[in-house]
């Protein structure tokens, strides 16, 4: 089952409730947060109320890899390093990438990692504008472009 990549673009100021509670229920509550989630009709739904504060693009393996090696955290402060991938049970980060690619596991069903990944502005800016969809020449909504800007957030 593929599996999708999602990132909050505006934080939740003067965010609709119904939209606000679709951006709390995917795990991205802060501006620049990222989560995976499967490509299943009940994501979609949730992906389509906020499509106008989100983006979300297809993830490959290698991205997900990178994204846990550089960002997954276990608490606030501390890193998901190879000690604590041993006492979830996974041997590497590629590991844990290739199972949560494979079996549709969602990322915020981890229970001992946090359920998403805090990015930073991507370097270079946003080359197209973020307050318009991906269709009318923004980066909002479904994006193919987004694994670029991700590998830029990193």
């Amino acid at each position: 089952m593929p599996n999708l990549l999602v990132v909050n673009l505006h934080g939740l100021i003067n965010v609709p409730m119904g939209t606000r509670r679709a951006i709390d229920e995917l795990c991205i509550g802060k501006r620049f947060s990222a989560t995976i989630v499967p490509d299943d009709a009940t994501t979609m739904g949730t992906l389509k109320l906020c499509k106008d504060y989100v983006a979300w693009a297809p993830v490959d393996h290698e991205l997900l890899a990178s994204l846990l090696k550089q960002r997954a955290r276990i608490s606030m402060r501390k890193k998901l390093d190879s000690a604590a991938l041993k006492s979830l049970g996974y041997k590497s980060y590629e590991d844990l990438a290739s199972k949560i690619m494979k079996e549709g596991l969602r990322y915020s069903s981890l229970k001992k990692l946090r359920p998403y990944f805090a990015l930073s502005p991507p370097r270079g800016g946003f080359k197209r504008s973020s307050r318009r969809q991906y269709g009318q020449g923004g980066i909002l909504g479904e994006n193919p472009e987004l694994p670029g800007i991700i590998k830029r957030m990193i």
